[in-house]
């Protein structure tokens, strides 16, 4: 059984049993009610001391639902899995023009929406449960742009996370509180979908994917085209969710809050599948099918060999490994071998949303007193 699976059975447990003591309280509280009553028919009644004696302050249920907007927290360098993009962003026209720089990020931020389930065992203390759903946008990992090799990979992510959280309010008891979250975070599930894009008019391309020494052909020997649309699957950490938020109460039920939260994790990369694959390839103008035992016209990615539609990320490489990048035998039936990278994957959000109390008890306890009233009169 998995972390995950065991944290959801445990949250899932809690609610339960929770809202199962809610019920009985009440019920408890009511049986004594009516046995009080049944004692004395001269009209005592249960006191609002006795109920809230037996129901602590603020205990209660609540629903939240809020939207924001997050940016890049705790950015590092991002790059990009395959050699020919590499993992920076490099400018270079012979010795004239030289720029090269760092690309950091993280492959979080953009837009989310957030639902939450939350229990309060008194006006300050209690749990609650949020799931996320996020839409990480489109960013730059890498590029390289030289004469005559042009080579760049942007991606993005679609996420659902499910965090728990332990949480701490306080109010100046009339319109304005804070609330306080720390919990962890699980994503439960990602899609990373990447755009890769390559023009080699020197046969740096061809020269890495075979494991040769880079060797640039000038004078348009090699013009080879590449473009790509992989989708990248990957291993989740347990992650953090941390948050704090102001609190504006609108009615006695409903309350309108601005959040701060971070929400940070890592990934490392399981595999890539090329989702849509093109690659021409001419030599001295001469469009060629094949070279050595690579296949160099691919139309679609139907037409690929496996070798080139789907790359498998190892902790380490070895003599074994199916890549050629190094010198190794290749074989075009099996998927690419690749060295696994990890990324930060960590947001710093910016949430507006409501907070719904479900007071059950105050509608009951109101409703029972109403009885009691009628009951009276009518004596």
């Amino acid at each position: 059984m998995s972390l995950k699976t065991i944290a959801l059975s445990v949250i899932s447990a809690y609610f339960a049993s929770a809202l199962y003591a809610q019920e009985a309280v009440v019920t408890s509280i009511e049986s004594t009610t009516e046995n009080v009553e049944n004692v004395d028919s001269s009209g005592l009644e249960v006191s609002d001391a006795l109920l809230k004696k037996a129901r602590p302050e603020g205990k209660r249920w609540y629903i939240e639902a809020s939207a924001g907007y997050g940016i890049p927290y705790l950015a590092t360098n991002r790059k990009s899995p395959l050699m020919e993009i590499g993992d920076k962003d490099w400018y270079q026209r012979g010795k004239k023009e030289l720029s090269v720089k760092p690309l950091f990020g993280t492959n979080g931020g953009g837009f989310a929406a957030n639902v939450t389930v939350g229990h309060m065992f008194n006006k300050n203390i209690g749990l609650d449960a949020t799931i996320t759903v996020a839409k990480h946008p489109e960013q730059l990992d890498a590029r390289i742009n030289i004469t005559g090799y042009f080579a760049q990979q942007r991606t993005g992510t679609n996420a659902l996370y499910f965090a728990p959280h332990l949480v701490t309010k306080w109010d100046n008891g009339k319109k304005f509180g804070v609330t306080g979250k720390a919990g962890l975070l699980l994503p439960f599930y990602g899609s990373t979908q990447s755009r890769a894009e390559i023009s080699d008019k020197t046969g740096r391309m061809l020269q890495t994917l075979l494991g040769q020494p880079i060797q640039p052909m000038g004078g348009g020997i090699v013009d080879l085209t590449f473009k790509a649309k992989p989708i990248t699957t990957y291993h989740p950490t347990l992650g953090i969710s941390a948050s704090i938020a102001f609190d504006y109460k609108i009615t006695e039920s409903l309350k309108l809050f601005a959040q701060a939260r971070v929400a940070a994790y890592t990934i490392s990369l399981k595999e890539t599948k090329f989702d849509e694959l093109f690659m021409s390839t001419k030599l001295l103008g001469i469009e060629i099918e094949e070279l050595g035992p690579l296949k160099t016209q691919i139309k679609d990615v139907s037409e690929a060999p496996e070798f080139l539609k789907k790359i498998v990320y190892r902790k380490e490489l070895t003599e074994s490994s199916n890549t050629g990048r190094y010198g190794g035998k290749v074989d075009l039936t099996k998927p690419m071998d690749e060295l696994a990278i990890r990324y930060n994957a960590s947001s710093l959000y910016f949430n507006i949303g409501l907070t719904y109390d479900i007071n059950r008890w105050d509608k009951r306890s109101a409703k029972k007193a109403e009885e009691s009233e009628k009951k009276k009169v009518k004596k």
